[in-house]
C-alpha cells in the first residue's frame, strides 16, 4: 500500500509537470501577440461629435475627413463619429472637449463667441457679400487669428467649414423691418446676434440647435435665422413655412481638437490631420453651396412653403436698422478685428 502511493504520488507530480511545460506556465518571458491584437494597441481613435444631420455641409465633410484619415494612417487612426447632439449638444459640446471626453468637434462660429468675444467679427451682418468672398475670408488671415485665439483655452485650432448664409425661416412673411417687432426668434448664444434682433425689434431667444424643434413645436418662438441645409434637414419648414432669401449672415463652422490630445500624437499623425482638411477645403465649400442650392429647389417646389427675397429698397432698411452693431462691435468688443475683416473683403476681386 505505501508503494502504492508513493507511486501514485510520483506520476501526479509528472503529470503537473508535463502539463506545466506544455502551458509554458514557467517560462519568464511574456507570450508574443499576432499582428491582430498588435495593431489593436497601436490604434488611435478620434471621437468626433457634432449636432447636425448626416446629409449637411457639416454631416458629410465629418464623414470625408474620417474616410481621408483613416485612408491615409491605413487605419491606424480611427475617427468615430457622433452626429445629431448623439454625445452633447451645441451648448456643451465645447466644455467636453476642453475635458477630452471627446477629441473633435466643428461648433458654428457663434457658440465660440461665449469664450471668445472675438470670434463675433464673423457674426456681423451684411458684412460678406456672396460666396467667393466667405471662402477667401474663412481662408484668409483674419480666420486664421481667431483659429489661435483658441491656444488660450486649450483647443487646437484646425480650419474652417462653411454652411452659407442664413436666412429668416418664420411662421408669418417677415420682409421689411417692421414685420419683426415683438417677433420671438431663436438664436444661437451670441452678444452680437442679440444686439442684431433687439435692433430689428424682435425679441430674441437664445436656444441649442437640439431644442429648435421642440422649441416650434411649442410655440415658444416665431422665426429663426438658419441656412437652407438646416432648415430642410431638420424640416423645421414644416413650421416656419415663409423663408426669407436674406443673406444677411454667414454659418461657418470651427473644426477644433483637444490640445492635449493633439500634442500627444507624433508629427506623422498631425500631418495626416492637417493635410485632410487642406484637401478637403475646397470640395466642402463647393458641396455646401450645392447643398443650399439644391435643399432650396426642394422647398420652392412644397406649395405649403413661401420663398421671398429682400428687395433692394427691404436690404437698405435691414442694413440702416443695423448700422449701430458695427460701432458696438469696434468699441466694446474689438476694432483691431473689425478693421483687419473690412481690409481683407476690400482686396478679394
Amino acid at each position: 500500500m505505501k508503494y502504492f502511493l508513493t507511486g501514485s504520488l510520483i506520476t501526479i507530480i509528472i503529470l503537473i509537470a508535463l502539463f506545466s511545460y506544455r502551458q509554458n506556465i514557467f517560462s519568464t518571458t511574456s507570450l508574443p501577440l499576432d499582428d491582430e491584437q498588435q495593431g489593436l494597441n497601436e490604434q488611435i481613435t478620434i471621437h468626433f461629435s457634432h449636432v447636425v444631420a448626416e446629409n449637411t455641409p457639416k454631416g458629410i465633410a465629418a464623414e470625408k475627413f474620417k474616410e481621408l484619415v483613416e485612408e491615409k494612417s491605413n487605419g491606424k487612426v480611427v475617427v468615430q463619429l457622433y452626429p445629431n447632439g448623439m454625445l452633447y449638444n451645441d451648448e456643451n459640446e465645447l466644455d467636453a472637449l476642453r475635458e477630452n471626453k471627446i477629441q473633435m468637434i466643428a461648433p458654428t462660429i457663434s457658440k465660440v463667441t461665449k469664450t471668445l468675444s472675438n470670434w463675433q467679427v464673423l457674426d456681423l451682418p451684411f458684412i460678406i457679400e456672396d460666396n467667393n468672398q466667405l471662402k477667401k475670408v474663412l481662408k484668409g488671415e483674419t480666420s486664421k487669428s481667431l483659429l489661435l485665439e483658441l491656444d488660450s483655452i486649450n483647443v487646437k485650432g484646425l480650419t474652417f467649414w462653411n454652411n452659407g448664409f442664413k436666412q429668416i425661416a418664420a411662421t408669418t412673411p417677415i420682409i421689411e423691418v417692421m414685420d419683426f417687432k415683438d417677433k420671438r426668434v431663436r438664436m444661437m448664444t451670441s452678444d452680437i446676434l442679440h444686439e442684431q434682433f433687439e435692433l430689428l425689434g424682435a425679441k430674441p431667444i437664445a436656444t441649442s440647435f437640439g431644442d429648435v424643434y421642440s422649441g416650434l413645436q411649442q410655440n415658444i418662438v416665431d422665426a429663426q435665422e438658419n441656412t437652407i441645409s438646416n432648415i430642410y434637414s431638420k424640416q423645421f419648414h414644416t413650421m416656419e413655412s415663409h423663408i426669407t432669401l436674406s443673406n444677411h449672415g454667414i454659418l461657418a463652422y470651427a473644426v477644433m481638437m483637444n490640445e492635449d490630445f493633439w500634442n500627444s500624437l507624433d508629427e506623422d499623425i498631425q500631418k495626416i490631420i492637417t493635410d485632410s482638411l487642406t484637401q478637403m477645403q475646397s470640395w466642402q465649400f463647393d458641396r455646401a453651396e450645392q447643398f443650399n442650392d439644391e435643399n432650396l429647389n426642394y422647398l420652392k417646389a412644397i406649395p405649403s412653403v413661401e420663398i421671398y427675397e429682400l428687395n433692394v429698397q427691404n436690404k437698405i432698411e435691414w442694413k440702416e436698422k443695423l448700422s449701430p452693431i458695427y460701432s458696438h462691435y469696434e468699441k466694446n468688443i474689438n476694432g483691431h478685428y473689425l478693421d483687419d475683416l473690412i481690409n481683407e473683403i476690400k482686396q478679394i476681386d
